[in-house]
């Protein structure tokens, strides 16, 4: 669809490529999904945004994929120093498994290198 859009010489943006994620998502085309995912900046030279992360989550998910949707929220939270999310995912996931050690890693490796406005480490 994107290809023959480019093609009659129509760009897609932003809100063209969360459309065709949701598509993706709901027909559960998980490789088609992620490799325009993984296109968007190079290809398309569209930045992603939160909603493009989502819309993957959202297709790993309906896909049954859920560790591989587990990954990628934490390396969303991680790329974009969303650490209010990452701290709201945690909180839910500790609460549901506190014996989960690797939470408390990948909670802790999301804050490495996240300052404060008064220098300090967020935590």
């Amino acid at each position: 669809m994107v290809d023959e859009m480019y093609e009659k010489g129509l760009r897609a943006n932003e809100v063209t490529f969360v459309a065709v994620l949701t598509a993706c998502a709901r027909a559960r085309l998980v490789e088609l999904g992620l490799e325009l995912f993984h296109s968007l900046l190079g290809e398309f030279e569209v930045v992603p945004i939160m909603e493009h992360y989502g819309c993957v989550v959202d297709l790993l998910g309906r896909a049954g994929l859920l560790s591989e949707a587990n990954e990628f929220l934490w390396s969303a939270c991680k790329i974009h120093g969303a650490v209010k999310l990452s701290h709201e995912v945690g909180k839910r996931l500790l609460e549901l498994q506190p014996e989960h050690c690797r939470r408390y890693v990948v909670l802790s490796n999301v804050h490495t290198g996240v300052e404060r406005r008064d220098g300090q480490l967020k935590m």
